[in-house]
């Protein structure tokens, strides 16, 4: 399969070890950077989605999406673990949960905007509730290798677990990723306590965006 997002924004926070460590599955381990935890939300658009031989089919202004993540690894090979996924699309997100095994809804959400300024907004009636509002910078470069920004975005797997409690693995591929700066402007959701049951108050965000991206994903393997 293959995937082509645009508007791409990262929220990275700092999360204890012990609360991110009670939400993940048996033989996943927690990854970490200097011995910090960390969970990002991310706003993205999907612009198309293809498979394997097909042209890929194009999604107008784009389906908006938003995820929270953790970071993992299982033996050596360090992931991706999903506390929680959604799309404006419900037909995409049935899918992706009966397919790749992953906690996805359907959620109102909206991505609006105009020269360099972004809003964000999912409704306040679902699990994810979140508002954004930022700026982006026109220079753009790619993150420096062992730095923090590095180690969140260059990840090529994903993992999740079937209904049985296997552990899967999902290989992907992109090019390494092209930041830009962001100026951000308002931050309003409650992501992080709602999906990890934690009642900490988050601290400002690291921010990364990124313009346009394309994935190529593979099908689940055990692990």
């Amino acid at each position: 399969m293959k995937q082509t997002w645009t508007d791409i924004l990262f929220l990275h926070y700092p999360v204890k070890k012990d609360v991110l460590e009670a939400h993940l599955p048996p033989n996943l381990m927690l990854d970490t950077f200097e011995g910090q935890g960390w969970v990002t939300i991310v706003s993205y658009l999907t612009k198309a989605i293809g498979i394997r031989g097909i042209p890929s089919v194009p999604m107008g202004r784009g389906i908006p999406g938003l995820n929270v993540r953790t970071y993992v690894k299982a033996g050596n090979k360090p992931g991706i673990y999903f506390f929680q996924l959604a799309i404006r699309h419900r037909v995409t997100a049935k899918l992706a949960k009966v397919l790749f095994h992953l906690p996805y809804i359907y959620l109102e959400m909206s991505l609006l905007k105009s020269e360099k300024q972004f809003h964000s907004e999912s409704s306040r009636i679902y699990s994810l509730p979140f508002k954004c509002q930022y700026n982006v910078h026109s220079q753009a470069s790619r993150m420096k290798h062992g730095t923090l920004g590095e180690w969140l975005l260059e990840r090529y797997c994903f993992y999740t677990t079937n209904p049985q409690g296997k552990l899967l693995r999902c290989d992907i591929y992109h090019e390494p990723w092209i930041v830009h700066e962001v100026e951000l402007m308002e931050v309003e959701h409650n992501n992080l306590s709602t999906v990890l049951n934690n009642s900490s108050k988050a601290i400002n965000p690291i921010p990364h965006y990124s313009k346009q991206l394309s994935v190529h994903v593979w099908p689940l393997i055990s692990i």
